[in-house]
């Protein structure tokens, strides 16, 4: 069964893109890459600018400020590469679902869910170093996955739109990891937390400056796998195609609504991963609302990154190293730490932006992953 060449046209995925990639597409690709996350970023610092001067202050020695707090020795270098560790984990799992066209927005819940797993293991098995952390990891990618097969679920089988029902997951997250860090298996003593997990559980750390530890090399070492998987294999392949067009996946044989179920459960635990390298690594135990958005910073990393694995080490190492200057910026000046996250919520509008302006440029309608040809139109195309 073939189908006719203006039908495929017509799936939002013309023949020349299915066809060997040239160098003009090619470098066109490379160059919006690019040039899009600076010109955002650009913005973002004007704006940011006239805000600064808008509040009295030297807008040259406030970003002074952030990037020498971040950067300048190596005690601010570990704690820039420690802020950024978590956001690696939220933007790839962002990054993974919106390239495959699904809106996994709950980073948050699932992170909360893997962390709390993590710490259960953490704490109530015993085991040596070599299998107990592997196996606490196992636990927050298992927590993470479960969390989004809620909206993973709905999402393919009844095609309920999966960012009303993250949003919805994110905040009941939060309530049920609080309750059994509050009530059910809380630590003795006024904090709201677990008990701490066992040494054999911990990540260990490089430094006494900052908590960075190996889970930050655990987070470089999955965005360069996942890049590798979307540039070199068969399944990265199908995921781009489904992003790009459901209907014309269907009809290229491949299963749409197991590989976007898959997708989601990766990018849910992968998000749980972020988890346990807080209570693993940085916390050694889980706390209750121990997360300042990761989850939802992640979502900014990932744009930043264009939803680019090797791409979202980048914009984290950026956002890292803006949270890690804004303690010190919040010392010196009388500006508070919010500053950044205006420059982040600038960012995140402008990339919007230039997301919705391409949707209508291009007469782009959002993707079904549960669309199914009829009957008809398939006899039809036969």
């Amino acid at each position: 069964m073939s189908i006719p060449a203006h039908q495929l046209r017509s799936q939002h995925v013309s023949v020349e893109t299915l066809s060997a990639p040239t160098t003009r597409p090619y470098l066109t690709s490379l160059l919006s890459a690019v040039v899009n996350p600076i010109m955002a970023l650009a913005i973002a610092g004007i704006l940011g600018a006239l805000l600064v001067m808008a509040l009295g202050e030297n807008p040259f020695e406030v970003y002074w400020l952030l990037i020498s707090g971040s950067l300048a020795g190596i005690p601010n270098i570990l704690v820039t590469l420690q802020m950024m560790t978590p956001l690696l984990f939220t933007g790839l799992a962002v990054a993974i679902s919106f390239r495959a066209g699904l809106a996994n927005i709950g980073a948050e819940g699932q992170m909360l869910v893997g962390a709390l797993c993590a710490g259960i293991v953490g704490f109530a098995v015993d085991l040596p170093a070599l299998l107990h952390v592997p196996l606490c990891i196992a636990a927050a990618f298992a927590g993470g996955m479960a969390w989004a097969a809620v909206p993973a679920f709905l999402r393919v089988k009844f095609g309920v739109n999966e960012l009303v029902v993250c949003l919805m997951m994110n905040p009941i997250a939060l309530l049920l990891t609080g309750y059994f860090a509050t009530h059910v298996l809380k630590a003795p003593g006024p904090t709201n937390k677990l008990p701490d997990v066992l040494p054999s559980a911990k990540l260990s750390t490089f430094s006494f400056y900052s908590q960075v530890n190996t889970g930050l090399i655990l987070a470089l070492v999955l965005c360069v796998v996942l890049a590798i998987i979307n540039a070199r294999t068969v399944r990265g392949f199908e995921w781009k195609i489904i992003g790009l067009s459901p209907k014309f996946a269907y009809y290229g044989g491949i299963d749409v609504p197991k590989r976007a179920l898959n997708v989601f459960l990766l990018s849910g635990g992968v998000a749980g991963l972020a988890g346990a390298e807080q209570v693993m690594g940085q916390f050694g135990a889980y706390y209750d609302n121990f997360s300042p958005g990761y989850g939802f910073d992640g979502i900014a990393v990932a744009m930043l990154a264009q939803f680019h694995p090797i791409g979202v080490i980048f914009s984290a190492f950026l956002f890292g190293a803006l949270n890690s200057g804004s303690g010190v910026l919040q010392m010196m000046t009388g500006l508070t730490k919010h500053l950044v996250q205006v420059l982040q919520f600038i960012v995140v509008l402008v990339l919007a932006a230039k997301i919705s302006w391409d949707w209508l440029t291009h007469f782009k309608k959002p993707s079904e992953i549960t669309m199914r040809p009829s009957r008809s139109s398939t006899t039809s195309e036969t």
